[in-house]
């Protein structure tokens, strides 16, 4: 039997009328448009951190800028991994915040691949010229001690350890690792809002991986940065790092008691190799690897310390003025900004302040402590003190 051929015109008018209403109904999809500077800020508050509440004060902080019209040509993205639940990709905008892409629990959020994959979808969602990346957790710096990739179990949920960067339910992700995961991602600036990665181990390790690093070289209070004070440093045209750490050291020096606490540095990495060639000259005429009476800048307060002012030790190791002038303007170089407060917690006194740490050794079986044999600024650098 033939069907009628006005019914089949009939028929495909109508469907070409639905398919017309369709589409006109249908929102764009999130991050067609391409936009100056996107903002990521990756929040791994599936911690004490988060069960405290900060993450979502910072978020409120985040709010209150965009209402004020600091985000300028951008996005600002967070991956949020909250205390409890499921990882979610969120836009603040200035109407509020929208969700853009929920995952699941079964990857870490301090693995490798769980960072590319928010990285992926960061560019697909929100395509920018320029991309700059915050890193919101706990931290300590160079300690290896972490995880190297996905599958490796790096302790048990709830647990507070050491780590490099990052506490995802007690699992915790190596300095090189993160080196690794961030180089050719094209990130135009790190700011680590977490404690301890203003070390020296740190922006050699992040040299290929991004041009400005900004951290502290201490303990940084459970709230962190001002995200009202800084979100608009973050998207002017040209990054204002050194305006975003000056904002976060002034809102604790503003502080009184223990709570007067904060270090903060800018750091230019194109510079680090000068400096590693500075500091191990300096490293190859020392006596020791730890001059006999020594007390050096310390920067934490438990009873051992990781993390000691690289200025301060290279200037006891030496006295000759070529190799200090020349560390001297390699440091220049690559510390674009320093400040910090005159103690921390009211109860260890800041008196050298140089903008980077350096872990301290006395003989070669301490090397292995933490890993730190396997960063290679003991591959390049320190471990010059051990060539007699």
């Amino acid at each position: 039997m033939k069907t009628d051929n006005r019914i089949i015109y009939q028929i495909i008018a109508l469907a070409l009328l639905f398919l017309a209403v369709s589409c006109e109904d249908s929102p764009e999809l999130p991050g067609a448009e391409s936009v100056n500077r996107t903002v990521l800020v990756y929040m791994v508050a599936s911690n004490n951190l988060g069960s405290g509440g900060f993450d979502k004060a910072d978020l409120q902080e985040m709010q209150k800028a965009a209402a004020a019209g600091d985000i300028v040509d951008g996005r600002l993205l967070v991956y949020h991994v909250p205390a409890s639940g499921n990882p979610v990709l969120k836009e603040v905008t200035s109407g509020g915040i929208d969700t853009l892409a929920e995952y699941g629990s079964e990857v870490s959020s301090v693995s490798s691949s769980r960072m590319r994959e928010v990285f992926d979808d960061m560019r697909r969602l929100a395509p920018a010229s320029d991309y700059g990346l915050v890193l919101w957790s706990h931290a300590s710096g160079w300690l290896q001690d972490g995880m190297d990739d996905e599958i490796e179990d790096a302790g048990q949920a709830g647990d507070i350890v050491p780590q490099a960067f990052g506490q995802d339910k007690g699992r915790k992700m190596n300095m090189t690792a993160l080196a690794r995961t961030l180089e050719g991602e094209g990130f135009g600036f790190v700011y680590f809002d977490c404690c301890y990665m203003g070390a020296v181990e740190v922006a050699y390790e992040l040299r290929k991986a991004t041009p400005l690093v900004v951290a502290s070289a201490a303990e940084l209070p459970s709230p962190g940065m001002p995200y009202d004070l800084n979100v608009k440093c973050f998207f002017q045209s040209t990054p204002d790092l050194v305006g975003a750490a000056r904002n976060t050291f002034e809102y604790y020096d503003s502080m009184s008691g223990s709570m007067r606490t904060c270090t903060m540095s800018v750091i230019k990495t194109s510079g680090m190799e000068r400096l590693a060639a500075a500091v191990a000259a300096v490293y190859r005429q020392a006596d020791s690897p730890w001059p006999q009476g020594y007390m050096p800048q310390r920067y934490m307060t438990e009873s051992r310390c990781y993390h000691f002012d690289l200025a301060h030790y290279a200037r006891a190791l030496t006295s000759d003025k070529a190799l200090l002038d020349e560390f001297n303007g390699a440091l220049a170089d690559v510390v674009l900004y320093e400040d910090a407060t005159p103690s921390l917690w009211n109860r260890l006194e800041i008196e050298s302040h140089c903008g980077l740490t350096t872990y301290i050794f006395d003989k070669e079986s301490q090397t292995a402590i933490k890993g730190y044999n396997t960063t290679s600024w003991y591959r390049d650098v320190a471990s010059q003190l051990l060539v007699r």
